[in-house]
């Protein structure tokens, strides 16, 4: 069977078949890495695609995946060895050429690299291949021929956007700052915007040039949010107290071939998650310690839940870096995501100790606290957390709005409402808070009025969002008006069908208005949803005695 139609086949038979095969043939081996690229397992598709090839090492098509998946495993190195083999087949495949120019690099080799773009040119994109001749005719010391390639870019706004930040880097790499800046700031086009780099490029050569107020403002334009950003945080720091700035973004041509690596990964990763890792995954290869670039396959790799390997680049990226605070968040993230919730607290409670003046550490430790159940610790970094605001403003409705949540989990109903109503004074048509307050006072049984008041503002804010709409549903029927309390929640009940909660409230409302039968189908669906242990336990006791005797034996304990 030819290798595509076999790849085919096992890719539609791998969804037939839950647990990894016997990959003790050709056949077995594609169908095990079949499996694994489904599962975005990149270790066992490198793995068994690798093992696939010594059955049949010729086939550029087997070559080609066993190849990616390599590269997608962080094993770049030995993709290389792979992609000797498919250019000996064909000489002009782009990804074989890239990743054998990109070990080249890494082994300090440019002009070896330059040869094989020589030769595989013609299967690349006219902008990746001027990028790279560019930065390595720079590494062999032809600065005039790099910048003429890069000005020679040209083709569409992307293109010559990329062109103007590498002619910027390199201009700036050959000591020629003043014309660097020029380049960046873009006379009549405008700056140059591509990513978070070349924002960061731009503030540093507007520092090295002298002009400290316009540095400060691109830098407080990224910091607006209000949640800070290190390394635009410590570069703004240094302009501020007039602390020399040096252009560092790209130190060596090595870097920037990196970066043109990281910039494609960047843009071309809207166009699916496994382009973004495997650009990213090279520029890594080129210089391990470019923090950006492992960041972005970290976060790829969270994404498609592979957590080990997420960590492990998470890890790569240096305790000296800026980026190192954004790692370790990182790396709490997958490790929680992998059930390691302990461990990833642990994570958040060291920072917290070597940042202890950072608000927004204290606030994510706050609510990873909170997420494990853990309220009043969840409290103590809450406070931690206001303590640092300064004068709150309307982006830290949140800190309180989540240190109302752990005073709640506590039992605490009296500061959880005062936190609510303070983050209502931030931001006094948020949804989220109009809810849980509104919603929290049906069960309070207090201010019923006000409560349906602030739920239907929220509802108007959030019409789509179904428990929302099952709030307002749930709060006419707390207040008595069955028949007004259908329709909001046959509503909630569309808009959050598989929500336990949602359909244990709508049997609820059926079984006030008579529609008992009704209410038990809705009751059995909410069983089928997986509710929470105590919330089965009702309603399996709705199903056998009936709302009303339910509510009795409340009332009567």
């Amino acid at each position: 069977m030819p290798v595509r139609s076999l790849f085919a086949f096992a890719t539609a038979l791998s969804v037939l078949l839950p647990t990894m095969v016997e990959a003790r043939s050709l056949s077995g081996s594609y169908l095990a890495a079949a499996q694994a690229e489904l599962r975005d397992d990149h270790v066992n598709a490198a793995l068994y695609y690798t093992r696939a090839l010594g059955y049949d090492g010729e086939d550029t098509q087997l070559l080609q995946r066993a190849m990616q998946a390599q590269v997608s495993a962080g094993r770049v190195g030995v993709a290389a060895s792979i992609a000797e083999r498919l250019l000996a087949l064909n000489s002009e495949n782009q990804f074989a050429t890239l990743v054998a120019i990109t070990h080249d690099i890494r082994r300090g080799d440019p002009a070896r690299a330059l040869a094989r773009l020589d030769q595989g040119e013609q299967g690349m994109t006219p902008l990746l291949a001027k990028l790279l001749r560019g930065w390595l005719m720079m590494s062999l010391g032809d600065e005039a021929a790099a910048l003429d390639l890069f000005d020679a870019v040209s083709g569409n706004e992307t293109y010559e956007v990329f062109a103007a930040f590498h002619s910027a880097l390199a201009l700036a790499l050959t000591g020629q700052v003043e014309a660097a800046s020029r380049r960046m700031e873009g006379g009549d086009a405008g700056p140059v915007r591509l990513n978070r780099r070349s924002t960061q490029a731009r503030i540093q050569l507007l520092a090295a040039t002298g002009q400290k107020e316009t540095a400060l403002a691109v830098a407080d334009d990224v910091l607006a949010t209000g949640f800070g950003d290190r390394p635009f945080e410590v570069l703004r720091t240094r302009i501020e107290q007039d602390d020399p700035v040096q252009f560092d973004l790209v130190q060596t041509p090595d870097d920037g071939i990196a970066e043109v690596l990281f910039d494609l990964a960047s843009v071309l990763g809207e166009e699916g998650a496994d382009v973004a890792l495997i650009y990213s995954r090279l520029a890594a290869h080129i210089q391990p310690d470019f923090a950006e670039a492992q960041l972005l396959v970290a976060t790829v790799l969270n994404e498609q839940g592979q957590y080990t390997l997420a960590t492990d680049a998470f890890d790569a990226v240096p305790s000296t870096s800026p980026q190192f605070v954004e790692a370790e968040l990182g790396r709490m993230q997958a490790l929680a995501s992998d059930g390691r919730q302990d461990d990833a607290i642990a994570v958040l409670a060291g920072l917290t100790r070597a940042y202890p003046d950072s608000m927004r550490l204290h606030y994510l430790h706050g609510d990873t606290l909170r997420r494990a159940d853990r309220p009043a610790e969840a409290i103590e970094a809450f406070d931690m957390a206001v303590s640092l605001l300064g004068e709150p403003s309307a982006q830290h409705w949140l800190v309180y709005y989540q240190r109302a949540v752990a005073h709640h989990n506590a039992d605490n109903w009296a500061a959880a409402e005062a936190d609510l109503r303070r983050a209502l004074e931030l931001e006094p048509d948020n949804a989220l808070v109009l809810n849980y307050l509104g919603y929290s006072l049906v069960e309070e049984k207090r201010d019923l009025d006000a409560a349906l008041e602030m739920i239907r503002r929220a509802v108007d804010q959030r019409p789509y969002e179904g428990y929302i709409t099952d709030s307002l549903g749930w709060v006419l029927y707390r207040l008595g008006r069955f028949e007004e309390a259908i329709e909001p929640m046959e509503r909630a009940v569309e808009l959050a069908p598989v929500d336990p909660l949602i359909n244990d409230h709508l049997g609820d409302v059926y079984w006030a208005v008579g529609r008992k039968r009704e209410a038990e189908f809705q009751w059995k669906r909410a069983l089928s949803f997986e509710p929470e242990p105590e919330e089965e336990t009702r309603i399996r006791l709705k199903l056998d005695i009936g709302l009303d005797a339910v509510l009795a034996q409340e009332a009567a304990n």
